[in-house]
Parts: C-alpha cells; structure tokens; sequence
C-alpha cells in the first residue's frame, strides 16, 4: 500500500510539474527573457514605466508573470492603470519584497483603478497617494487622477498617473481632461518636476483636433518624452491591436535635460507566441519605459 501511494504522490508531482512547464509562457529555452527585454533599469538612474494591465489579472497566472516581467526590468516605479483587485495588487506587490510600496485608487472597488507600486529603496514617498480634480470625474472617464510626491536623490518629482476615457466619439472629453491637467499642474506646481503618465486613449499625431493641444501648444513647458516612438514605425506602439501609440509619458521641462532613454517595452518579443500570448495572460497594452538621470 504505501508503495503505490508513493507512486501516486510522484504521478501528482510529475503532472503538476508538465502541467506549470507548459504554462510557462517566456521562451527561455531559446533566449534568456530577462536580458532580452529592450528596456531594464540601472543604478544610475530613475528609471520609470506606465503599465496599463488589462482587467487586472485577467488570468490566474497573470501575477506570476507580471512578478518575473518587473523582477527583469529592474525599475524604481511603475503607473498602473485597469487594477481591478486590490487582493491580487497587494499580493503582487508582496511577492517583489519587502522594499515594494503599493497604492491603489479605491481598494474596496472592482472598478479598473489607477494605482502605483514604487520600489522604496531608491524613492521616498513624501505623502500618502491622493486623487486631484475629483469634482471632474466625467471628464476623467471616472478616473480621477492620481498623485504621488516623491524624493528621489534630493529632488522633488510629482508624479500625475492617469486614464483618459477611451473610444471614438470621447475627443471632448479627453480634450477637457488635458485643459483641466494643464491648468492644475500651472497653478500648482509651476516649478516642480512633473510627469504626468499613463493611458491616454488617444495618439499624439492627430493634425486636427488634437486632444493634447494644451501640451503641445506650450513646448516650452511641457514635452511628450515619447513623441518619437509615436512618428515612428508601428514596431514600438503601445497598443498594437489598433495599432496605435496611446500610452504617454509627459515631462515639464524641469525635466527635459536629465532624460536619459524612452522606450515601449517588448515584453511579446520574448514570449512564445509572441503579442497573442502576451496579451491572453497580461494585457492588451505594452509598458512604456522611461530612465532619467540626476547628477549626484
């Protein structure tokens, strides 16, 4: 009797081990998916993504992944935006460490909230996350935008996480949202270091009607970091199922000088079966990567 239950017990462990193998999605048979990755963070530099995470975790496996992805990147802080479960959130930010500071918009939603997750070695939260322009949700698509002050080598960096409403026929909607961000970030930070990041639905090309014209009608105070990956080829949009580049990275020019490297991170490239695998277990929408350096 105890014969076969060792028997059983090893046909359980070796159905379970083919089992998770063949859920393994990074092809790390054929290429070392950590090193691979086109964008990876350094010591030397404030290195910065804006992650649109799909109907987070749309998959059981989701955080596992998600968890390897961030471990690779070696990033110091991460804008979420669709976070539907603050159990899972909270879990994902345990399993990185101890050092991993974790917020999220509403934790008693099931609403896709706007969150962060900042690694706390390197950045100092100055005080508690908070919502601003909260009397404009519908403007917003219900998602106030979300702040953090944060202290990184002696400089004060405000970071402005957001979500614009998405789809054709919400061009007013998203056009009053930047009206409403451009004028807070005047009134109130004038002279701060900001960067305002996320999902912004919206592609920063449009010659007519453009969403983002409070922006770019003021070069001389604000610049869209990733402007080039949005008049280049469609490899390195952040959206690929359009395809379109609708993820953002917005810098006051207190900021212009110390960017150091952009990038849409390529995570699919990695992966066997490419963007399809990517997005059935993490999500429809690339990162967005940027590495700022400050002098010592």
């Amino acid at each position: 009797m105890l014969n076969i239950k060792i028997i059983l017990l090893f046909l359980l462990f070796l159905f379970t081990s083919c089992s998770e193998k063949s859920n393994y999605i990074f092809d790390t048979e054929n290429s070392t998916f950590n090193n691979s990755f086109n964008f990876k963070g350094g010591d030397e530099t404030l290195d910065i993504i804006t992650w649109n995470i799909e109907n987070y975790p749309k998959n059981n496996s989701t955080n596992y992944y998600v968890k390897e992805i961030i471990d690779s990147l070696n990033v110091d802080f991460i804008a979420l935006q669709e976070i539907e479960s603050s159990n899972d959130f909270s879990n994902l930010s345990a399993s990185l460490g101890d050092n991993w500071y974790n917020y999220r918009s509403d934790p008693n939603s099931s609403w896709g909230e706007l969150a962060f997750l900042v690694n706390t070695n390197e950045i100092y939260i100055m005080v508690e996350p908070y919502t601003i322009l909260n009397s404009y949700e519908y403007e917003f698509g219900f998602r106030p935008p979300l702040v953090v002050e944060c202290l990184y080598n002696n400089q004060l960096i405000i970071f402005i996480n957001i979500h614009y409403k998405c789809c054709s026929g919400s061009e007013s909607r998203r056009l009053a949202a930047s009206n409403l961000l451009y004028n807070y970030v005047n009134t109130n930070h004038q002279n701060d270091k900001v960067i305002i990041l996320g999902d912004f639905n919206d592609v920063l090309t449009d010659i007519d009607n453009n969403v983002f014209s409070p922006f770019l009608s003021d070069p001389n105070r604000y610049y869209f970091a990733d402007y080039e990956i949005a008049i280049s080829t469609n490899e390195h949009w952040s959206f690929p199922n359009w395809p379109s580049h609708i993820d953002h990275i917005l810098i006051t020019n207190e900021l212009i000088n110390n960017v150091a490297d952009i990038n849409t991170i390529l995570i699919d490239a990695s992966l066997d079966g490419s963007f399809s695998t990517y997005e059935n277990y993490i999500s429809d929408h690339r990162p967005v990567g940027i590495k700022l350096f400050f002098n010592p």
